[in-house]
């Protein structure tokens, strides 16, 4: 997986894609509009290369994984 650089906001994002919640979950969540919480997760896929959320999950943990190593 690929290093990249993702402000906090996006990071989060990716976190609860990583455990499943859809856009309006991640917009509640994070007290964003849905809207918004699309753009954040349309960023991280550009971002990091990706196509889909599944990836997203994938790097979420490999990244978790690093920290703790």
């Amino acid at each position: 997986m690929q290093s990249a650089k993702l402000t906090k906001r996006e990071r989060q994002v990716a976190g609860l894609v990583a455990q499943g919640l859809s856009n309006k979950q991640i917009a509640a969540e994070s007290v964003i509009s849905p809207r918004t919480a699309h753009g954040h997760v349309e960023h991280v896929l550009t971002e990091l290369g990706f196509n889909s959320s599944a990836q997203i999950a994938v790097w979420v943990i490999d990244e978790s994984r690093q920290e703790t190593s």
